[in-house]
């Protein structure tokens, strides 16, 4: 088992997941799909409205609001429940393989999903305002019935654009019927771990954990499974433990290729939310870590999670309370300003007063 250094491996992974060369042409939809693909499931940045398309959030060097609302706009961004039930968007291309691998199947359905689901078919759609005035039922009953069709991929909700009132439509209907033998399940599964542990170049199990929703049962037996057929290679990262890299990684011949040299690793501060595909590899780590803070984003330092941005959110302005780095006191200080800015990126000064960096008052 061949060890490596973290360097080779963070250098290359940020520039995978497109935060070392940020695209730049906002005409290339090529492009930026192709990006999309590597990180989806994407879901909308935490703390905007729920409407809102999906963004590669320093992804770009151009705002991409505009590019991933014409891709959805015409129906090539789907919205679902992906990871355990949380809404984000795939490619049209990529929806049965997703679908298949995160399908949650209702333990209960009662008179309320039957009745939504024969009012949704012999409609041919209907919205949630256009569900509460035809049933009896209180509207969070509907809402949370719907959420759990949504899961089973029974219905499909329609968004193409930031209306609030989206159309629910039969998933069936619109779509396809989704396999519902073990061992098409177990194909998705297989492959969406291959596709994330590739936009990782090197994955542990409890970032496969952290980042699906799935059990460490379920992961463990997928990783066994994919070593066994020779598509995982088991390997190590000092200081990271055991993990796997993908058999045929272009990294495994060319380790020493420009991009891939430890001395590439950019040396920068990245606030990223925690919808983005990074925060959810590490989250279930970052939550024990800050518990009891109120977080607002993290901090990428150098492609490691070494911070955490806390306040109280709102609709209208708040406070940023705290900008905590995890680094050496002299680090603190020397990259004070550099932190800030990156908070500053999203945070603006009219709306969003800075109270401490590190807990020493601003």
């Amino acid at each position: 088992m061949e060890n490596w250094k973290q360097g080779i491996i963070l250098a290359e992974r940020l520039k995978r997941q497109g935060l070392a060369h940020p695209l730049v042409s906002p005409g290339d939809e090529d492009a930026y799909k192709a990006l999309f693909r590597r990180l989806q499931p994407v879901a909308p940045v935490h703390f905007t409205r729920p409407g809102d398309p999906p963004r590669l959030v320093h992804r770009t060097v151009y705002p991409d609001f505009g590019v991933s609302s014409a891709i959805r706009e015409r129906g090539e961004l789907v919205k679902a429940r992906f990871q355990g039930g949380r809404i984000a968007y795939v490619l049209e291309e990529d929806l049965k393989l997703y679908a298949t691998a995160f399908k949650k199947e209702m333990t209960r359905s009662g008179n309320i999903h039957q009745e939504i689901l024969a009012l949704i078919q012999e409609s041919g759609g209907l919205s949630k305002d256009q569900l509460k005035e035809e049933l009896p039922y209180r509207a969070g009953d509907i809402g949370k019935a719907l959420e759990e069709l949504q899961k089973a991929f029974i219905l499909y909700e329609q968004q193409t654009d930031t209306d609030w009132d989206t159309g629910w439509l039969d998933f069936a209907g619109e779509w396809f019927e989704i396999p519902g033998d073990p061992e098409s399940r177990l194909q998705a599964m297989e492959e969406v771990v291959l596709r994330f542990t590739e936009a990782m170049v090197f994955a542990t199990e409890a970032q496969m954990k952290s980042w699906s929703g799935w059990t460490g049962k379920q992961i463990r037996a997928l990783v066994e499974g994919l070593v066994e057929q020779g598509r995982l290679i088991r390997t190590e990262v000092e200081g990271w433990g055991t993990g796997v890299i993908c058999e045929g990684d272009p990294i495994l011949t060319d380790r020493l290729a420009a991009g891939s040299d430890p001395s590439s690793v950019p040396k920068r501060i990245w606030m990223l939310d925690k919808s983005d595909f990074l925060v959810r590899t590490e989250l279930d780590e970052l939550k024990k870590r800050y518990e009891g803070r109120e977080v607002l984003q993290y901090l990428l330092v150098d492609g490691v999670f070494q911070g955490a941005v806390t306040g109280h959110w709102g609709f209208k302005d708040y406070d940023i309370e705290d900008i905590i780095l995890d680094l050496p006191e002299e680090e603190v200080a020397a990259r004070r300003d550099e932190a800030i800015s990156a908070v500053r990126e999203v945070y603006d000064s009219k709306h969003h007063a800075i109270l401490r960096y590190n807990g020493i008052p601003l």
